[in-house]
C-alpha cells in the first residue's frame, strides 16, 4: 500500500517516513516546505516522491491522493505563537488545509487519514492528566485550528464513512527538529544555547510542566492508528504520561550538555498552557501503544545529534555536491553581482543562479545577456522581504549576499538609510539560511579598517572608525555590524558563512553616480571634462580586477574549509588616485585635465579621508592559491570599452531576455 505523508519534509513527517520505508511501505510526500525541509529526507529522497505542493490548495492534494491508500497528515503551521502572531494563516493551513485533505482521501477512496493533533487543544482545562474524555477548551489560535481539524475528522468519518484516527501529541522531540526558527521548541533550543554557551530563556517562573514525547514514541503510535482496526473515529492522547518542569528540562540538558552556564528568567508568553501531563490509558488499550524511549533516554539521543558549536549533526543534512549547486545571489544585477553571474552560470550546466535584485543601484542590462541565453533567473525584489527570501533559499546550496547600498556619495546622502537597509537585509538572508542550510557568503568592505591605514591590513587587525557623527562611517558600521550577525549566526546556530572584505574593485558595468572613482573619472574623459580630484589626489587604494575578485568568491563559495572565517580580497599593489586620473585620459586619448576639488566642497564639512588602504590576503592565498591576475590598466581599458558600448544605440537584447524574469 502507498502511503501519502503531509509534512513529510518536517520534524516528525521525516521520521515517520523513514519507519514507513523500513516496514516496506511506498511513500509520498506532500510538503510546501515552509516550515520542512529537504535536508530531513538525506539518504532516503531518492525512496520517496516528494511533492512540493500546499495543501491550501485542494487541486494540488487531489494530485498528490492518486493512488494512495492511506493518508498521514502532519503538514501545518506549528507554535503557539506563531499562531497568535497570524491567526488566519493558521487557521487556513491547519484547519482548511485538513478539510481538503479529508476531501481529496474521500474522494479517492482512501482507507484511513491519520492526522496529527495536539495537546494544546485541552487549553485551559484544569483536571490532570488529560483525558480524552475531556471538554476541549483551547485558548490560542492553533489550539482551536487543531480542534477544528479534529471535528473535521469526526464528522467526515460518520457523515461519508472515511476512517479517520486523531493523534494528540504532547510535545514531540528529538533528532532533526529545527532549533533555529523563530517558533522553536524548547529541548532543541535549550540544547542548542548550552551547547553554545548562551543562557537558554525559560519564560516565565520555569515551574510550568510538560510531558515530553521522544519521537520515535509517536512514530510508532502513527504506525499503530494506520494499521489498527475498529479505530475509526477516535482521538488519542501520545504521551509519555510523565510530566517535568521547564526549570527541571533546562537542568537535566545542562548536566548532560556539561554547560557552564544557567538558564535566565523572560517574560511568560501569551496563549500557554500552565501544565500538561497526559493519561495514555485509552492508546494503550486501543492501539497498543507504548512508549518505549524514556525522556533522559530521549535527551541522550537528542544530543547526540548535536554537535559542540549547536549544529544538528551532519545525517540531517543535505549532501553539498549529491547534485548541481543552486546559487542565489542578492544584488545579483549589480556591478560585481552581474559578473559572478556570469563566471558561476557559464562555468558548469549544472550550475542554477537565481538573481535577487530591486534594481535600486543594479540594472537589469547588467544581466539581459544571461537572462536571454537561459542561463539565470530573475527575482524583483529586496533582500529585506523575510517572506521572499525564505521561500528562494529552500532551494538554494549558496547564497552569496551582495545586495547592499554603495557608493561613497550615496552614503554621506543617505547615512540613516545605508545603515537599516543593509542590516535589516543581512538578518533576514540569515535567518533563511540558518532555516534551510544554505551557505552564505557575506560581502563586507575594506571601510570596516576605519582608520586603519599604516601597514598591510590582516583579517584579524583592531576596527578603528571615526565619529558616528561623521556620515561617512555608517557604510562601515554597518558592514561591521553585518559581519557580527554572520559570526553570531554562525557561532550559535551553526551557519555555515564565509566573511570577505572586498578592496576598491574595479571594471565593467561599474557605475560613478554614487561616487565611484574609476567610471566617474572614465565618463569625465569621454567627454573630455576635467577630471575631479578630491583632495589632492595622493591617497592611495589597491584596485583590483572584478573578474580576480569574482574568482576569489567562486573559490571561496566552493571551500569546505572557508567557513566561519573572514578574508580579505584585493590586489597588494596601491596606486594614488591622481595618478588613476592620469593613466585613464591617457588611456582613453583624451585631451582633459585634472581638477583638484577640496572634500569639504564635495562631501560637506567633516569629511574623514583616508591615505592608504593596503590588504593582506595571505588567509585566501594560503587557502585557495588565488592570486590577482589582471592589471589596473585592463579595468580601466574594460571600462573605458563599456563606456564607449552604452553611447551606442541600444539592441533588443533586454526585450529577448524579459521571457526569462520572474
Amino acid at each position: 500500500m502507498n502511503v501519502l505523508v503531509t509534512g513529510g519534509a518536517g520534524f516528525i513527517g521525516s521520521h515517520v517516513v523513514r519507519r514507513f520505508l523500513a516496514a516496506g511501505q511506498g511513500v509520498r510526500v506532500l510538503d510546501n516546505l515552509s516550515t520542512g525541509h529537504r535536508s530531513n529526507l538525506a539518504g532516503v529522497a531518492d525512496d520517496v516522491e516528494l511533492l512540493t505542493d500546499d495543501i491550501r490548495d485542494l487541486p494540488s492534494v487531489r494530485k498528490a491522493m492518486r493512488g494512495c491508500g492511506a493518508v498521514v497528515h502532519l503538514a501545518a503551521l506549528p507554535s503557539v505563537p506563531r499562531s497568535i502572531d497570524d491567526p488566519a494563516a493558521t487557521h487556513h493551513a491547519n484547519a482548511t488545509g485538513t478539510l481538503n485533505v479529508l476531501l481529496a482521501a474521500r474522494d479517492a477512496g482512501v482507507s484511513r487519514v491519520v492526522f496529527s493533533s495536539s495537546s494544546s487543544v485541552y487549553g485551559a482545562a484544569a483536571e490532570l492528566p488529560k483525558r480524552e474524555s475531556m471538554t476541549p477548551l483551547p485558548i490560542s489560535p492553533y489550539a482551536v485550528s487543531k480542534l477544528a481539524a479534529e471535528h473535521y475528522c469526526r464528522s467526515f468519518f460518520e457523515v461519508f464513512g472515511l476512517e479517520t484516527v486523531a493523534l494528540r501529541y504532547f510535545n514531540v522531540f528529538g533528532p532533526g527538529q529545527d532549533a533555529n526558527s523563530e517558533y522553536a521548541a524548547v529541548i532543541p533550543r535549550f540544547i542548542q544555547d548550552f551547547r553554545s554557551g548562551t543562557p537558554p530563556v525559560i519564560f516565565g517562573d520555569g515551574e510550568q510542566s510538560r510531558d515530553f514525547t521522544y519521537v520515535d514514541n509517536a512514530v510508532e503510535a502513527n504506525l499503530a492508528a494506520l494499521e489498527r482496526p475498529g479505530v475509526g473515529g477516535r482521538v488519542y492522547n501520545i504521551a509519555c504520561g510523565r510530566r517535568i518542569t521547564l526549570n527541571e528540562l533546562a537542568g537535566t540538558i545542562r548536566l548532560q550538555v556539561d554547560a557552564a552556564v544557567d538558564g535566565v528568567h523572560g517574560p511568560a508568553r501569551a496563549g500557554d498552557v500552565r501544565h500538561s501531563i497526559a493519561d495514555i490509558t485509552l492508546a494503550s488499550q486501543e492501539l497498543g501503544y507504548s512508549p518505549t524511549v524514556t525522556l533522559e533516554e530521549g535527551l541522550r539521543r537528542t544530543i547526540e545529534h548535536v554537535t559542540p558549536d549547536g549544529r544538528r549533526d551532519q545525517r540531517w543534512r543535505t549532501p553539498r555536491r549529491a547534485r548541481g549547486r543552486r546559487y542565489l545571489i542578492t544584488g545579483g544585477a549589480g556591478f560585481i553581482g552581474s559578473h559572478l553571474v556570469d563566471a558561476l552560470s557559464e562555468r558548469s550546466p549544472r550550475r542554477e543562479v537565481v538573481i535577487l535584485d530591486e534594481l535600486s543601484t543594479g540594472r537589469l542590462e547588467n544581466i539581459a545577456h544571461a537572462l536571454a541565453r537561459g542561463r539565470a533567473e530573475f527575482v524583483n525584489g529586496s533582500a529585506a522581504d523575510a517572506a521572499l527570501v525564505d521561500q528562494l533559499m529552500r532551494d538554494a546550496d549558496v547564497c552569496v549576499h551582495l545586495a547592499s547600498p554603495v557608493g561613497v556619495q550615496l552614503i554621506v546622502d543617505e547615512p540613516l538609510d545605508t545603515l537599516m537597509r543593509g542590516v535589516r537585509a543581512t538578518n533576514v538572508i540569515m535567518h533563511a539560511a540558518a532555516r534551510h542550510d544554505v551557505r552564505v557568503l557575506f560581502s563586507s568592505s575594506s571601510e570596516v579598517y576605519g582608520k586603519q591605514t599604516n601597514r598591510a591590513l590582516g583579517e584579524q587587525d583592531n576596527l578603528v572608525f571615526g565619529s558616528p557623527t561623521k556620515s561617512r562611517w555608517s557604510y562601515a558600521i554597518a558592514k561591521t555590524f553585518g559581519e557580527a550577525l554572520i559570526h553570531g549566526y554562525h557561532r550559535s546556530s551553526g551557519v555555515d558563512a564565509v566573511v570577505v572584505r572586498l578592496f576598491n574593485t574595479i571594471g565593467a558595468r561599474q557605475t560613478g553616480r554614487h561616487g565611484m572613482v574609476l567610471p566617474r573619472f572614465v565618463d569625465q574623459a569621454l567627454r573630455g571634462d576635467d577630471l575631479t580630484v578630491y583632495g589632492g589626489g595622493e591617497q592611495t587604494r589597491c584596485f583590483t580586477h572584478v573578474s580576480d575578485t569574482v574568482e576569489a568568491l567562486r573559490l571561496l563559495c566552493e571551500s569546505d574549509q572557508a567557513q566561519g572565517r573572514t578574508f580579505n580580497i584585493g590586489a597588494s599593489t596601491p596606486i594614488a588616485v591622481v595618478d588613476l586620473a592620469r593613466r585613464v585620459i591617457a588611456r582613453a586619448r583624451s585631451d582633459s585635465g585634472i581638477a583638484f576639488v577640496p572634500y569639504e566642497e564635495a562631501y560637506g564639512d567633516g569629511f574623514d579621508e583616508l591615505g592608504m588602504r593596503w590588504p593582506n590576503t595571505a588567509a585566501l592565498r594560503e587557502l585557495t592559491g588565488w592570486e590577482p591576475r589582471r592589471t589596473v590598466d585592463d579595468a580601466i581599458d574594460a571600462v573605458i570599452e563599456h563606456a564607449r558600448g552604452r553611447q551606442e544605440p541600444a539592441t533588443p537584447i533586454a526585450a529577448a531576455a524579459a521571457a526569462n524574469v520572474a
